[in-house]
């Protein structure tokens, strides 16, 4: 281990001091396309000609109304009319055309357009049961590239997958079909209810990259502290995107930080905004079988024409979904020995806790746009802004708790953090061609900030004069990007023209704490008043959830600059291989130069085989760095007040801390994709992931030395803990995704979709523990931590999807299978195995009239739960069941959904 650490650093090193000249080279190459794009205007500044024609199904003849007519490589494009009709104004020259329409096969023609002229181009559609053949973007900088083409695993989720779930969040939707994402339900876990982590092959949320349309996509202001999984690391808040908005999104499953950047170690989500999809409105509601977690979203779009050829599609959406709880009778003595009130025969039957998910309130719009201009030049933009009002519980205070002030709470009180977090983002640029080249050139600034507000809750060391509600401070992280992609073909003898990529990115982080009411953190020196502890001194700050201090107030910056090349052809009719460099140079990391290859060999027809070798790079983000707060964990079922502090910190050098550094990783993958069989697609990749220098959170250090040594710092908390590159990981594992299905006529069709993931994750080095911690009987990173890395998320994961179509009508059944997941606790008779379970979801829906659906269905239709934790984990029984289940515990949910248009 030690060695491939040490070739692996003296790897680094080259590759930075191979980074400058790189970087040196991007530059020159911006400055050049600069130049060219000066004259472009006067270069395309010509009479444009028209495409017109109609889409219709094969063998039927009906028109395809909605069906999109893209010109490839491009965003330009039309949607096929009522009678399936559509027109596209174009510049002079040969254009090849690509249609779609969801449950058809992809369909490809090219048009020569004259100036002034006009051409009629008709397109028939074939059925499609398979859908593997799906056009993506994504992986590569090559037109007309297709899942079953690529040589890396590539997953398309489309709209109408999306519609037959009884889903309304991304996260939920993309676990129920991409075979390796996992979306645990965190409960109980401060802002982590409100933000729940998401992750790719069992690795970290903040180590898979979010596109959106293409474009970087800036990640939450929240870094998840508490005891779930993704524990230490900020990922992209997924659901602060409107599903209304989506028109479909994309699934890189392979390591693509040569072609992409930072963060894209486990893959790529690419999230594609609707454009020339028309008039839209669903409505969905629902509850669980509990009566409670009621569900209501409304989400409409609707497609603006621009004249003959641009257009703004504009979607809203609004969800409010109200809490669930599973947790039992507190039966726990409530107040002092000899209080009466104890003999109360109802105290305990009394549900003072909630397990279960969050209130929520979510707001959002987004808007995508596009218009060629007469010179040929194509300008764009889309955004979006997004607010969450979210309520989340603690754990109950008692009554003879010391952190309660009976005066304000005589029986106890259950304190409540309420979010308030907005999310916004806008992204502009143009796009065209000069002199061979194909340009982009792009701008967008994403925001997110997370403030709280605690209410029913005291500050302890105030007394009676303490407020029951605080504005405990707000968190929050921006990002700028600006890109200048290059993308032209070049004839050098292969069998197909070689494909160059290349471009350059800018981009600056900023990461702000602000403080929260004073109220919300003091020590006001009051003491226990009562009771057995009376004389004692109290927790300082609103409890549940104690405001950032001064001291915590944080304004942090840094600046990225990149550059790549991206090559990619045919050798032969059946080989395909691409190479992909990139430099980034941080402003306070340094540089790194990784690389990718990829090679795809047709065997025989319909039989291929592919795979792909590439290195990673992972900065620290600025909230691992910078991040300081207390929060409220619990240890085996015990609170911990536990302060997190900044590495740089004196305290957190005390206790042993060093100085971060990046990630760095390997990526391996290997598999075929067959689609020899009539209606039948099926790929398979094994892959390797071995990252150095992992990124964690250090286990929670709470010893009583410890806790003296914080004390003597001016903390009066009861524990520490920090950021550290304590592990190297070895991620191993394989995707199954298959595709099938039959067609008895035009209007009657069954498909299957079926997806497996098996993948483990192993710590194959940690560590030391520092002497500055040993001495204190402490582990850096303790087997909790390394349980939540290794067995906390599911090995294994089995999703099918059948769908039957007859006329109008449609039957949707979904089997999800989650693999058994692991809980470790301070000793080994407090770790628990919780065994796979199998979810069923079904859903019938039927077609009204042209434009109105109505789809009834049940998610988890058996009423399927975890297997109960056992007592030394469910806190004196209060809590049956535990955040880690990958599919949650709120059993059954049903649901009614109203969709007009198509």
């Amino acid at each position: 281990m030690m060695k491939r650490s040490a070739l692996a650093m003296t790897a680094y090193r080259t590759a930075a001091r191979r980074a400058r000249s790189l970087v040196r080279l991007a530059r020159l190459a911006a400055a050049g396309t600069g130049l060219l794009l000066l004259p472009a205007s006067a270069l395309f500044a010509q009479t444009r000609g028209t495409v017109t024609g109609r889409v219709t199904a094969s063998g039927s003849g009906e028109p395809l109304q909605g069906a999109t007519v893209l010109v490839t490589g491009t965003t330009l494009g039309a949607t096929a009319r009522t009678d399936g009709s559509y027109t596209i104004t174009l510049a002079p020259g040969r254009h090849q055309l690509t249609v779609r329409y969801i449950g058809y096969r992809v369909v490809r023609d090219t048009v020569e357009v004259t100036a002034g002229g006009s051409v009629t181009k008709n397109f028939t559609l074939d059925k499609a049961v398979a859908t593997l053949d799906q056009m993506v973007v994504l992986g590569t900088r090559r037109a007309n590239r297709t899942v079953l083409e690529a040589p890396v695993p590539i997953d398309v989720i489309t709209a109408v997958e999306i519609k037959a779930t009884g889903r309304t969040e991304i996260a939920q939707i993309l676990q129920m079909i991409a075979p390796s994402f996992n979306f645990p339900r965190a409960t109980v876990a401060d802002g982590t209810d409100h933000v729940r982590p998401s992750t790719l092959r069992g690795l970290n949320p903040d180590q898979v990259l979010v596109l959106v349309n293409g474009k970087r996509r800036h990640t939450s202001a929240l870094i998840n502290v508490n005891g779930t999984v993704g524990r230490g690391s900020s990922g992209v808040d997924l659901n602060a995107i409107p599903v209304s908005a989506i028109d479909r999104i994309e699934v890189l499953r392979d390591g693509a930080a040569a072609q992409y950047g930072s963060d894209a170690i486990s893959g790529v989500i690419n999230i594609i905004l609707k454009s020339n999809v028309e008039t839209e409105v669903t409505t969905t509601v629902g509850q669980t079988k509990e009566a409670d977690g009621d569900v209501l979203q409304v989400g409409a779009s609707h497609k603006l024409a621009i004249g003959t050829d641009g257009f703004l599609t504009v979607s809203g959406e609004y969800r409010d979904r109200s809490p669930t709880n599973r947790s039992r009778p507190d039966t726990r003595q409530q107040y002092f020995t000899g209080d009466a009130r104890n003999n109360d025969p109802n105290l305990t039957k009394q549900i003072n806790h909630r397990q279960g998910d969050s209130d929520t309130r979510d707001y959002g719009g987004f808007a995508n746009f596009a218009k060629p201009l007469r010179s040929g030049v194509q300008v764009y933009a889309f955004g979006g802004l997004t607010k969450r009002e979210g309520n989340a519980a603690g754990f109950w205070r008692r009554a003879l708790d010391d952190r309660t002030v009976r005066s304000i709470h005589p029986n106890g009180f259950l304190p409540l953090i309420n979010s308030d977090i907005l999310d916004y983002s806008a992204t502009g640029g143009a796009k065209g061609s000069v002199m061979g080249w194909l340009w982009d050139l792009s701008a967008l600034y994403g925001k997110n900030t997370f403030a709280y507000d605690i209410t029913n809750t005291n500050n302890a060391s105030l007394g009676a004069a303490s407020p029951t509600k605080f504005y405990a401070g707000k968190m929050g992280f921006g990002q700028l990007t600006s890109n200048l992609d290059l993308v032209r073909t070049f004839d050098v003898g292969f069998h197909a023209p070689l494909n160059v990529a290349t471009g350059v990115e800018f981009r600056r982080d900023d990461y702000q704490i602000e403080r929260g009411e004073e109220g919300s953190y003091v020590d006001g020196r009051a003491r226990v008043l009562d009771g057995p502890n009376a004389g004692n001194a109290t927790a300082p700050g609103s409890q549940v959830f104690p405001g950032f201090r001064p001291s915590d107030e944080t304004d942090a910056s840094r600046s990225n600059f990149a550059g790549y090349i991206d090559l990619e052809a045919n050798l032969s009719e059946r080989w395909l291989v691409g190479l992909a460099a990139r430099a980034e140079k941080y402003s306070d990391f340094g540089s790194t130069t990784d690389g990718k290859l990829t090679a795809r060999v047709q065997v025989v027809p319909g039989l291929a085989l592919r795979g792909a070798a590439s290195t990673g790079f992972r900065a620290p983000s600025l909230a691992q760095s910078f991040f300081s707060s207390t929060a409220t964990n619990f240890i085996n079922g015990v609170p911990f007040e536990n302060r997190t502090f900044p590495v740089s910190s004196d305290v957190a050098r005390a206790l042993g801390a060093q100085p971060l550094k990046p990630e760095q990783s390997i990526n391996y993958s290997a598999g075929l994709a067959f689609d020899a069989i009539r209606n039948f697609q099926l790929t398979a990749d094994f892959y390797r992931i071995q990252i150095d220098d992992r990124v964690v959170f250090s286990g929670n250090l709470i010893n009583a030395t410890t806790r003296a040594l914080l004390v003597s710092k001016g903390f009066n908390v009861a524990g520490a803990r920090y950021f550290t590159n304590a592990i190297d990981t070895d991620t191993r594992g394989l995707d199954v995704v298959a595709s099938f299905g039959f067609t008895f006529n035009n209007d009657n069709a069954l498909r299957f979709n079926a997806a497996f993931n098996k993948n483990r994750t192993k710590v194959v080095r940690l560590l030391p523990t520092p002497p500055e911690l040993s001495t204190l009987g402490e582990a850096l990173f303790d087997r909790i931590e390394r349980a939540r890395v290794e067995k906390g998320q599911p090995q294994d994961n089995f999703q099918l999807t059948g769908n039957y179509t007859i006329g109008d009508f449609g039957l949707n059944v979904h089997l999800g299978r989650f693999g058994r997941v692991t809980t470790f606790g301070t000793t080994a008779a407090n770790d628990q195995t919780f065994s796979a379970k199998s979810i069923t979801d079904v859903n019938v829906s039927y077609r009204v009239f042209d434009q109105l659906t109505i789809t009834a269905g049940a998610d988890n239709v058996f009423d399927v739960y975890p297997e109960r934790n056992i007592p030394a984990n469910s806190n004196s029984g209060i809590f049956p069941y535990n955040g880690i289940s990958p599919f949650g515990f709120n059993g059954a949910f049903y649901f009614l959904r109203l969709t007009y248009g198509r």
